[in-house]
Formats: C-alpha cells, sequence, structure tokens
C-alpha cells in the first residue's frame, strides 16, 4: 500500500515550487493528485512542466489532476457541452504533465456547489446526461491515453454501488476508474454508527474498477437535526481497519489518499494512517 495526499495542490499550478513538494515527501507520502482552482486551458506549458518537474524530483508520483467545469448533467445543452469541453481540457493538460488520470466530478443540478444536493441528481434524466457526456469526455481520454476517474458520493448521480457499476457497464471503457470512498455514502445514523456493510459492499461491487481509494473519517456533531462531518483520519468513526485491508487486497501498490484536510491537520492524519496500517501488519510504501 502506498500513501497519497490531495490538497497541498489546489490553485493555478503557479504555487508550486520545490519546497511545497519536498514538504510532502519528508511527511512520507508517497504520490500526490492535483486540484485546479483555475480551467485547465489556462494553464501555461510552463507551469506544466515546472510542476511535472518538481514532483519528479522529489520522487512522488503524479496521481491525478481534477480541475473546475459546468455541470456535466444540466438539462441546459449549452452548459453541459461546456461542461464537457472543460473536462477534455483537463484530460489533455494531464496528458502534457504526464499524469495517468484525469478526475471527473459527476456534478450537481444544485446552483451553489457541485456536491450539494439536488431532487433531481439521482433522476434517470440526469443519468442519462452523465453517461451522455462522460462517453464524449472518452473521446479525448481515449485520444490521450488518459484514464478517466470518477468520485462517488451519495449526494450525486453516483450514488449507490449498482448504479456506479451500471453506468461504467454502459459506457463499457476500461478507461473509466474511480476513487473509491465510502465516508461519502455515510448519510444515515445506522451506517454512521456501522459503516462496515457499505464498505464492505463498495470494495466488492467497485474494487474491481478502483483506481484509488479515499481514507476520510467523520463524526456526529450534537445538534438537532443529523450533522455528519468529516474529521482527521484516525479520529473519527470509519471502520478504517477494513478499508485497510480491503484495499491492500486490491493491489500491493494501491494508494490510501488523506484528502479535505487543512495543512495544519494532514501530519496528525498521516501518523494516525501509519500507526494504523503497522499495527494491522500491512506493508506500507
Amino acid at each position: 500500500m502506498k500513501l497519497g495526499l490531495l490538497g497541498l495542490i489546489e490553485s493555478d499550478l503557479t504555487d508550486v515550487n520545490y519546497n511545497k513538494i519536498r514538504w510532502a515527501a519528508e511527511l512520507g507520502f508517497h504520490g500526490l493528485g492535483a486540484h485546479l482552482t483555475v480551467p485547465a486551458g489556462t494553464v501555461s506549458d510552463e507551469t506544466a512542466q515546472t510542476v511535472k518537474s518538481v514532483i519528479a524530483d522529489q520522487g512522488l508520483e503524479f496521481l491525478q489532476l481534477w480541475g473546475p467545469y459546468p455541470p456535466i448533467i444540466s438539462p441546459d445543452e449549452r452548459t453541459r457541452r461546456a461542461g464537457v469541453a472543460a473536462v477534455r481540457e483537463i484530460v489533455k493538460l494531464a496528458a502534457k504533465m504526464g499524469v495517468p488520470g484525469a478526475g471527473v466530478r459527476p456534478t450537481s443540478l444544485n446552483p451553489r456547489g457541485d456536491w450539494w444536493p439536488h431532487p433531481n441528481n439521482h433522476s434517470q434524466e440526469s443519468e442519462d446526461r452523465f453517461v451522455h457526456s462522460l462517453g464524449e469526455i472518452l473521446e479525448t481520454a481515449n485520444d490521450y491515453g488518459i484514464n478517466i476517474i470518477l468520485e462517488i458520493h451519495i449526494t450525486t448521480v453516483l450514488n449507490s454501488p449498482q448504479r456506479i457499476k451500471r453506468i461504467i457497464e454502459h459506457v463499457a471503457s476500461d478507461r473509466i476508474k474511480l476513487n473509491l470512498d465510502p465516508a461519502n455514502f455515510v448519510g444515515d445514523l445506522t451506517t454512521a454508527f456501522n459503516p462496515t456493510p457499505i464498505i464492505n459492499e463498495l470494495f466488492d461491487v467497485l474494487g474491481p474498477i478502483t483506481d484509488t481509494v479515499h481514507v476520510k473519517d467523520y463524526y456526529l456533531e450534537d445538534r438537532l437535526i443529523l450533522h455528519i462531518s468529516e474529521t482527521v483520519t484516525g479520529t473519527g468513526m470509519n471502520d478504517l481497519d477494513t478499508i485497510l485491508r480491503r484495499t491492500q487486497a486490491l493491489s500491493p501498490d494501491m494508494y490510501a489518499i488523506i484528502e479535505h484536510l487543512p495543512l495544519s491537520q494532514v501530519p496528525q492524519a498521516k501518523r494516525n494512517l501509519t500507526q494504523k496500517i503497522q499495527e494491522l501488519g500491512l506493508p506500507l510504501g
């Protein structure tokens, strides 16, 4: 098993330098992903090559590239096409930087954010539009030899293991992979108190098409309406033992990735995760 980090690079990439990447290497991470905050087509060739070189110089793998784009499940065809065009630019930039995977969020019909709920996110119409968009994105991915990495979440059209599998089978491309993230499927008290069944279901159904595993943690807030919030890996309620054992079983080189934490909390999360892996007797690195 290897350890990865998302969140260190979340910018237009012009801030990526030796010291920034060395920080992750010295903490013991093996690979990084990057989140663009600008359209991929605006990143210069010089910046792209600098980032590629700096990460390689530190002996880290550049795992995945993500970026912003309009909703690709939008019923407005101009908006949907604009989203597809922007994702295609992410694919092209990934190829230019030597990154094997371009990340694709399913997006949302909620105008306030890609991950926020909307009653029509789970409709058949949204699924059909997503499949259509994915097929168009794959045309570019095939041309450039880049994998498409899906991010999955219960608030989106990719809201259950069975539906995710059905969509991927419908698209029928070996280039479609996904981030398996059990925390994204904790949506009720029963699952929050006992996440092991959904963890095993996700790995059973989606394990063969998993590119990386996200190892997030969560806790229940003491509030009158249900609030499930993220917390530092190893300090919450998630069943890390099962996640890590199942991750190792997928592949000896499978990445367990920390994400969504302030950088000040990343060292603690890394220590907790390393300790847990060692306690379970699993190989690391």
